[in-house]
């Protein structure tokens, strides 16, 4: 039984949720629920009712609400819920089945730990538990005014009771943004003022933590505590109380997921701990369904290397050449260099002591086998886990083959607690159904995923009907005479039982959503999945009964509700579509929707919308790259994939995708096809690439092509945009004359045809490069002015932060050190959003010569050598260009006159030592001394 009170009001039995179809009603479960086990009068639940005066037929009505209430709950499956308790009633149920109960008791334990790490835990998993607004569905009433606002308070305190936990485990810039946003919305609460300027300090933003200090006494007036008056001070004098203290403990890296459920041990959990521990690469093996991937997380959460746990997802990916760009992904490796992605994975793992989980391989097992020997080979440091149907040949390879689980035990206790969480506080293995709860396991052979498909059943039939009712299935099954392997036929039959027991409208969608790769939202299961069988009216229905059958797994990304289907069942699904003539409609239907979410991540690039837009492309990414690989695999579709491609340029250049833009836009630009504009785009925008790659030496074909072409097709905005990228490769060539030519070309002819986007802007901003390199000062600040003020008006950040930077170096070179430290801090805090590794070395680089000439030698160098890790991520250091290179010169001169040869060599290994976001951390750290 489960009872949501945080939210809109539920309550669901065996049968399913019981239909309150009042107000009183609701109300009444509310008062009742929000006291489980105890007695309340009935004098209190006539005050909920009637808040006022209560009729004179209140008893009357309230015996009748109450009686008519007490059958539903019993048709629900929940029997005597509702008892009479003298002088009153009572809801006959544990507290751990009232969502409300069980947030004051894990905010309750998280108050009483010590341990940041558990407090931020509880508290999650406690916010966890709203969904909307608390006994929004109850009777207006002074009750229900006075609970509601009681409940929004305890969930006020615990968000801030996070926010304290976050910022003693060091996450200061993550909370700085939620708090921010907090204030916002909550203006008069101290608590939370002070964790804004406390987070925007430790992020070395000290001018905005003094002015939101500023804005908060203007807000409190009189009411500011002294907590909040005593952060002034401490801002002003850098007070070392301020800082992150050193007792936090440093959290382990990786990116394992959270458990969702309990895991069962199986006899072969110590076995594998131990093989990893002895050896570089386990790979586990089986059948589908038998729990590869849960006990190799299991196993993987146990380990703690320096370096982290990483988990590498394969089962969305379809092209096999994108096995490196997984895992670098999944690293959060970010390099912009025309190197292929395994060298760089090789550089970056080399002397790293982590754990990778590759999970899902059949499908790509031979690019995984060259990658994961390849890596062990170079970096002997680095542990491989690995699930597949099939053994990866690698050498040193130790191979298990993962049972399903023994029977009874534990394959029972794995029933029950799926059932039992099923239901909560319903079911337990008792004398009376062990054995038919043993006899179910034994059908379905053990296997993990089959059994807990099972135990969700128990809602309405007990174990022994569950029995009888699977023996019918795998009789007809085996009857067949499948020659399938007997535990590939039994996870086959309960897929097909489990199909069955869906309706008519969930059946299409399951088979219908396996052409999603990774994840998808309703709008994208609307306008995919839908037809005059499934229409989009009844979509979140059928994707709410997928849900509740645990067909689809429910995720939450930026706030907003996403689907999943695990890849066994994706794979049934995919087995039922391709038994119908819908496949290749819905694959075209798939591609034409990620092609219109592609074009309008492209128009809100030059919007306030681009910021979000990294976040809502990197969820894509599955659904971007199928979409891709259909087009550039079907016949007639080459058009469409170059298109595609193309329309991706914002994410490849500005998301630091540049490896898998160049990979996608040579595939696409490799097929036959006649000229068009679409072609004419993907030149440009490969020239582009390239150029940002480091690889001008390929750019003049490709843009020669693209001329040519475009030419043909009387397409001058191809035309332009090549004139564009030449003129930004003469720069970085340091042909400067070329350049100036060529981008004042271009901007001319960009006003004259009305463009107006980040590649516009970009043009002026190396325009503007061309002429500060030539000592046209004025010029220079002149166009980034412009450059920065039009992106204003627009909200556009990314091209923003570049104009930022050479507004920086033109004050530098003018002597005032103070601007020109101010704008090189904003162009690399935007930078560090975009994880924009040209744009943080290039910004590291100016603030490493600030540094200098302000008298800090030593930190100066630690930048020079930060930067010197950044530019390997990027290319050449500093494009190899005269210009660019001359104040990074400049700057390691003063170091070596200042510091001597050691003690500039000591503090460059240091920070080249140091991780990037280190490095940003340090760059700004320095704004904050001065």
């Amino acid at each position: 039984m489960i009872i949501r009170l945080l939210g809109p009001l539920e309550l669901t039995g065996p049968n399913g949720a019981v239909q309150l179809s009042s107000a009183g009603q609701r109300t009444l479960v509310a008062r009742l629920a929000l006291n489980p086990g105890e007695t309340v009068p009935r004098t209190a639940l006539m005050d909920v009712l009637w808040s006022d005066e209560a009729p004179a037929s209140a008893t009357k009505t309230l015996h009748s609400l109450l009686a008519r209430l007490r059958n539903q709950i019993r048709d629900a499956g929940l029997g005597e819920l509702i008892t009479t308790s003298e002088p009153g009633y009572v809801l006959n149920a544990s507290a751990d089945t009232v969502d409300v109960a069980r947030f004051e008791a894990l905010v309750a334990a998280a108050r009483e730990s010590d341990d940041p790490v558990q407090s931020a835990r509880l508290l999650r998993e406690a916010l966890a538990l709203w969904t909307g607004d608390p006994l929004a569905d109850c009777r207006p009433g002074e009750w229900t005014r006075q609970e509601s606002a009681r409940l929004v308070e305890l969930r006020m305190n615990a968000t801030e009771h996070l926010m304290e936990s976050s910022l003693a485990l060091g996450e200061h810039a993550a909370v700085a943004p939620l708090v921010s946003s907090l204030v916002e919305q909550h203006p008069f609460r101290e608590r939370l003022w002070e964790q804004l300027i406390i987070a925007l300090y430790r992020c070395g933003r000290q001018a905005e933590a003094l002015a939101a200090f500023h804005r908060a006494r203007s807000v409190l007036v009189d009411e500011a505590g002294t907590r909040l008056l005593d952060l002034e001070q401490a801002m002003l004098t850098s007070d070392p109380r301020l800082d992150l203290p050193e007792r936090v403990p440093v959290l382990v890296r990786g990116n394992l997921p959270a458990d969702r459920s309990s895991f069962v041990a199986r006899q072969e959990t110590e076995h594998v701990a131990d093989l990893i521990k002895q050896h570089r690469l386990v790979t586990l093996i089986g059948v589908g369904g038998v729990g590869k991937t849960r006990l190799a997380v299991h196993v993987a959460r146990g380990e703690q290397p320096p370096d982290g746990v990483w988990l590498v997802e394969l089962a969305a990916l379809r092209d096999r050449a994108l096995v490196p760009h997984a895992v670098a992904e999944a690293l959060g490796v970010v390099d912009q260099t025309g190197r292929g992605q395994l060298t760089v994975l090789t550089e970056f793992l080399a002397d790293r002591d982590a754990l990778l989980v590759l999970d899902n391989c059949e499908h790509v097992v031979d690019h995984c086998a060259v990658l994961v020997d390849t890596l062990l080979r170079v970096a002997p440091r680095l542990r491989v886990i690995a699930t597949s149907r099939r053994a990866l040949r690698v050498y040193g390879e130790q191979v298990l083959s993962v049972a399903p689980l023994s029977v009874p035990y534990p394959a029972a206790t794995l029933f029950a607690q799926r059932a039992n969480a099923a239901v909560p506080g319903t079911f337990v293995i008792t004398g009376a159904n062990e054995q038919a709860v043993a006899d179910l396991c034994r059908r379905l052979d053990g296997i993990p995923l089959a059994i807990e498909m099972a135990a969700l059943r128990v809602r309405t039939q007990t174990p022994a009907q569950l029995l009888e009712r699977l023996d019918d299935r795998l009789n007809v099954l085996t009857d067949n005479g499948r020659t399938t392997l007997p535990q590939h036929q039994t996870l086959l039959a309960t897929m097909e039982w489990s199909f069955d027991l869906c309706s008519p409208r969930e059946q299409l969608l399951w088979a219908r959503a396996s052409v999603f790769a990774g994840s998808f939202d309703l709008a994208a299961a609307e306008a995919v999945c839908s037809d005059d069988t499934l229409t989009a009216d009844f979509m979140f229905d059928a994707i709410d009964g997928l849900v509740d059958k645990s067909v689809l797994q429910r995720e939450e990304h930026a706030g907003a509700a996403r689907y999943r289907l695990l890849e066994t069942m994706r794979q049934h699904g995919q087995t039922r579509l391709r038994a119908t003539d819908e496949e290749s409609r819905l694959r075209l239907r798939h591609r034409n929707w990620y092609a219109g979410i592609a074009e309008q991540g492209e128009r809100a690039w030059f919007t306030p919308r681009q910021a979000a837009t990294i976040g809502a492309m990197t969820t894509e990414r599955g659904n971007i790259r199928a979409a891709l690989e259909y087009s550039l695999t079907t016949p007639g579709e080459a058009d469409a994939g170059l298109r595609l491609a193309a329309t991706l340029w914002f994410y490849w250049v500005g998301c630091g995708r540049l490896a898998e833009g160049r990979y996608w836009l040579n595939r696409a630009l490799s097929l036959e096809a006649e000229p068009s504009r679409a072609r004419c785009k993907a030149l440009w925008v490969a020239g582009y690439v390239a150029t940002l790659h480091g690889n001008t030496s390929a750019v003049p074909a490709l843009l020669a092509s693209c001329r040519a072409e475009a030419a043909l097709l009387d397409d001058a905005d191809a035309d332009v945009y090549a004139t564009c990228v030449q003129g930004a490769a003469a720069v970085f060539d340091d042909d400067l004359p070329l350049g100036a030519s060529l981008l004042a070309e271009a901007d001319r002819r960009h006003s004259e045809l009305g463009h107006l986007d980040s590649n516009v802007i970009m043009a002026r901003v190396a325009l503007a490069i061309t002429a500060a390199f030539g000592g046209e000062l004025d010029r220079a600040a002149a166009l980034c002015t412009e450059a920065r003020s039009v992106c204003e008006e627009n909200g556009e950040l990314w091209a923003r932060a570049y104009a930022l930077y050479v507004l920086a170096f033109v004050a530098m070179r003018r002597g005032d050190v103070v601007e020109a430290r101010e704008l090189a801090t904003s162009s690399l805090r935007i930078k560090e959003k975009f994880n924009d590794s040209l744009g943080i070395a290039v910004s590291v680089e100016l603030l490493a010569l600030i540094s200098v000439v302000t008298g800090s030698a030593a930190h100066a160098a630690l930048l020079l050598g930060g930067a010197d890790r950044v530019w390997q991520s990027v290319g050449l250091p500093l494009f190899g260009s005269a210009g660019f290179a001359a104040a990074h010169d400049q700057c390691v001169a003063l170091c070596l006159q200042a510091l001597g040869d050691e003690a500039y060599a000591a503090e460059f290994a240091r920070g080249s030592a140091m991780t990037v976001a280190a490095v940003v951390a340090a760059a700004q750290k320095e704004v904050a001394r001065s």
